[in-house]
């Protein structure tokens, strides 16, 4: 993976050598144990709540520093500043590359020092084991995986019309504009710059394929992101916008998301975190909804996996002792069973029975299994979050724009990358 060298993280690296420290002076107990994170919806509370519960089985008393901001990026702001200040939270919810950008500051805790470690091999996936190690060192915990590249479907509303799951481009705005012909919302998508990232990502693996999806956001190769193939995906995102409504403007995925349970709408593209607050809803796969990979991405599996860090702190026997039992907490087959159950993801450890899952789960573990498995992107799994947020803005800048052409675009693509992966 690129380093981004620009990043505002590598700006306060001078500035926590010249003496700002990384635990408060006083020797105050671990407890209550302090969790930065961006679980904010209905069914993001509820699955925080299942770590909660088995944190408190061990005498853990969950503090919660929870940031509101889709995608963790207010988060990552905020923590900067509490590292900068020296109080950092015991464990944060971090994740891709922002892992080592972390570590290189040298502030993280090294999770092999905490607790024994030496069955993950075989209970982690390859690519979960390669997401939160930095030099052979685990220096984040896994707990789940989320695919990203779903289209989820209306039950109620293609019943209604006897319709087909799309499973091409051509088929999708075949169903989309026969749905709008009777009055219908085909579509639903909330209106912030990391949602109609969202959008394209699945469009630029169906348009690239993996192995140029691959090279284009993760090896940032230039070639690929100036190709004719790139300019096609981008156009091809931009038919979406026809779908776009006035009252989606500035709304978050949570809005989307209601939207679409409640029969306003008949498709949604997003990751199956979704269905944490269906579950809440009493709303049941296959039944209310159903999941299908997003057309042109059949045997692929964009991967987001959360993941917590924690952090250099007074290394007291007692916060040693906190830290680990947060670990084991994390990588319990009980934990990650009954928090993936509830957050609609599946378990970051592939040895769990799953009997218990819906469906869509059920389809996610197994496609996991069998599919080509590619970052997500626009989830901070593929770039670190400051190279993220560039060019998730600059594609929602494409995405509103009524002059902006996908040649224009994928020229200031290019160029914004050459910046952002200059050292």
């Amino acid at each position: 993976m690129k380093k981004n060298m620009l990043s505002p993280l590598y700006l306060t690296a001078n500035l926590l050598t010249l003496g700002l420290g990384l635990g408060s002076c006083n020797n105050a107990m671990a407890t209550p144990f302090e969790v930065l994170h961006w679980w904010t919806d209905q069914g993001e509370l509820h699955a925080k709540q299942v770590l909660v519960e088995h944190l408190k089985v061990n005498n853990i008393e969950f503090e919660d520093f929870a940031i509101v901001g889709e995608g963790g990026g207010g988060a990552i702001h905020v923590l900067q500043m509490r590292a900068l200040s020296g109080t950092p939270p015991e464990a944060a919810q971090i994740k891709g590359p922002d892992i080592a950008e972390w570590n290189n500051l040298g502030m993280l805790a090294e999770i092999d020092k905490l607790t024994d470690t030496g069955s993950w091999q075989q209970v982690f996936p390859q690519v979960v084991i390669d997401d939160v190690t930095v030099d052979q060192q685990y220096m984040a915990v896994p707990i789940n995986i989320h695919r990203v590249n779903w289209l989820w479907l209306n039950t109620k509303i293609f019943k209604q019309f006897a319709l087909a799951p799309p499973q091409t481009w051509k088929e999708f705005f075949t169903t989309a504009d026969f749905l709008a012909s009777k009055g219908v919302k085909p579509l639903v998508f909330g209106g912030t710059p990391w949602q109609d990232a969202l959008l394209f990502e699945s469009i630029a693996i169906s348009e690239l394929g993996t192995e140029k999806y691959i090279q284009a956001f993760v090896d940032f190769n230039h070639d690929v992101i100036s190709s004719s193939e790139m300019i096609n995906a981008f156009k091809l995102f931009k038919k979406l916008h026809r779908y776009a409504s006035p009252e989606q403007q500035g709304q978050g995925w949570f809005w989307a998301s209601e939207s679409f349970i409640n029969n306003q709408a008949a498709m949604l593209f997003m990751g199956d975190w979704v269905k944490g607050s269906w579950t809440v809803a009493g709303k049941k796969a296959m039944q209310d909804y159903q999941c299908i990979p997003a057309p042109g991405t059949k045997g692929v599996f964009s991967y987001n996996i959360d993941s917590f860090v924690l952090f250099k702190k007074l290394h007291s026997v007692v916060e040693q002792r906190n830290q680990a039992i947060f670990v084991e907490t994390l990588v319990s087959p009980e934990f990650q069973t009954d928090f993936s159950k509830v957050k609609g993801s599946i378990p970051a450890r592939t040895d769990l029975d799953l009997s218990g899952f819906d469906d869509c789960s059920l389809q996610s573990a197994a496609d996991f299994k069998s599919n080509v498995k590619v970052p997500s992107f626009t989830q901070n799994m593929a770039t670190s979050s400051h190279q993220q947020g560039q060019m998730t803005q600059l594609i929602s800048n494409y995405f509103n724009s009524d002059t902006l052409t996908a040649e224009e675009v994928v020229q200031q693509l290019g160029v914004m990358v050459k910046a952002l992966t200059s050292k």
